[in-house]
């Protein structure tokens, strides 16, 4: 029988030997507390669950009638014909989505034996959640109720900030903000790389609408279907990925 090489440290390594085996061992234990797969599909799933309420029913959003806002328009987007919908929809889904990664690694890390640190994931997102429902409010009020020096030079930042949360995408924000906090807990590049890529996503999305100076009948009922379809493969395609390398590393 043949025996398997073991990186493990005896009195005959030399010091870079040893240095050598107590990095290898970092490595695999850093490999099998990596878990992030799951979280990538759940959320990506989510977006995608969510596509069907960022359509309009019918006529072009430019010209609907003004109403006023819903509930949860926080999280809905005002600019949105099922904003309330949407609002309690993503509500459920980023409260339940954070609840279920951290029951997910906990199950995980009693599996492997090594435990991801995830609360500060799951504060993150919870935080983040809370924020999404008032941060519009907070937005708008900077921008049309105080003096005009504030105003302006609070623009820069409130103004792209508000048409994210028009467009009903705060939740990808909250999203972006988790899965960076996670990739930190996890220390792992490729879940970085892919949680910078959606956030991209989500940016490239809402400078297309502000610089693309749409007029009313160019909005039409499919226009915001983008602000689902574009960000929601990037983390579906990680997460497939990081699953088929989890499952070669341990295998």
């Amino acid at each position: 029988m043949s025996e398997q090489p073991s990186t493990a440290p005896d009195n005959r390594d030399t010091p870079e030997e040893l240095l050598a085996s107590v990095a290898a061992l970092r490595r695999r234990t850093r490999t099998a507390r990596h878990a992030y797969w799951l979280p990538l599909l759940l959320f990506g799933l989510l977006l995608a669950i969510a596509a069907p309420l960022y359509v309009e029913s019918g006529e072009s959003p430019g010209m609907r009638a003004a109403r006023d806002n819903p509930a949860l328009t926080g999280l809905g987007g005002v600019f949105l014909e099922r904003s309330a919908a949407l609002g309690w929809y993503w509500l459920v889904a980023l409260i339940g989505g954070y609840l279920l990664s951290l029951l997910w690694y906990r199950w995980h890390g009693a599996r492997v034996g090594v435990h991801t640190p995830t609360r500060g994931y799951v504060i993150a997102g919870i935080v983040g959640t809370l924020v999404g429902l008032v941060l519009p409010i907070m937005l708008r009020y900077l921008l049309l109720n105080t003096a005009t020096a504030i105003s302006n030079g609070t623009g820069w930042v409130t103004t792209p900030l508000l048409g994210i949360a028009d467009r009903g995408m705060v939740p990808h924000l909250v999203i972006a903000i988790g899965l960076l906090v996670l990739a930190r807990l996890e220390r792992s590049r490729g879940l970085a790389a892919v949680a910078v890529a959606f956030a991209a996503a989500v940016v490239l999305v809402n400078v297309y609408f502000q610089t693309a100076n749409l007029q009313t009948g160019d909005v039409n009922r499919y226009s915001f279907l983008l602000a689902a379809l574009l960000p929601a493969p990037i983390l579906l395609a990680g997460g497939i990925i990081a699953l088929f390398t989890t499952g070669k590393r341990s295998s």
